[in-house]
């Protein structure tokens, strides 16, 4: 078994997937040279997959076989509607809400790879932001380099509905305030329960690698 295998297994100690819940693969072709090709939604369901071990490798097995053709894969973080089928997920498809992603990238143009240091300056401040929350009584976030910053996946119990988009909103909106640096910031956009975000053990095509700035494999840690 490969690194990219070994990997992707990592992705369901973050993602509660229940018996009865689909999971969505998003496939978005990144930004660079002439080729272009349309993104990618795919679900499975328990209808195809009533088995949930088959239907998590179902989705492993198609997030590393697209991202190996160049795509960028991400999953669909909170549980989704039971009888949800086809087409993108929305916010109103969602369950509810059993995570909030904080996400760490550099500040700046973001249209290149990372550097070791930007990666380094946002795993400094993920330690930061733990501290925090936890002094605040909050469950220890579950992390991923996600290949040019650090998401830390806080555990949540939440309806989906308004009052809990407007407070997670808030939240990151003030973690923000407190903790962007010149370096590093918190993006405040990710608030909606449809949010998606990448997959663990695929490589993360942002722009044009160049020495110093690499495509890296998003990881677990």
């Amino acid at each position: 078994m490969n690194s990219a295998s070994i990997e992707i297994k990592k992705m369901w100690s973050i993602f509660a997937i229940g018996p009865t819940n689909p999971i969505s693969l998003r496939a978005i072709w990144p930004k660079r040279g002439e080729v272009k090709r349309p993104p990618v939604n795919e679900n499975f369901t328990a209808a195809d997959f009533p088995d949930i071990d088959d239907r998590r490798a179902a989705f492993e097995a198609e997030a590393l076989q697209l991202n190996a053709q160049g795509y960028n894969v991400y999953i669909v973080m909170n549980p989704i509607k039971p009888d949800f089928t086809v087409g993108a997920v929305c916010d109103k498809d969602i369950e509810y809400r059993d995570l909030l992603l904080i996400d760490l990238d550099r500040a700046g143009p973001t249209d290149c790879p990372a550097t070791d240091a930007e990666i380094a300056a946002a795993t400094q401040l993920a330690d930061e932001i733990t501290a925090h929350l936890q002094g605040q009584g909050w469950s220890a976030p579950l992390r991923m380099m996600s290949g040019n910053g650090v998401h830390l996946y806080v555990p949540l119990d939440l309806p989906n509905d308004a009052t809990s988009r407007d407070q997670v909103r808030a939240l990151l909106g003030k973690l923000a305030e407190k903790f962007d640096t010149t370096a590093v910031k918190v993006d405040t956009s990710v608030h909606n329960a449809s949010r998606i975000t990448k997959v663990p053990g695929t490589i993360a095509r942002k722009g044009e690698e160049s020495e110093g700035r690499p495509w890296r494999m998003a990881r677990v840690f």
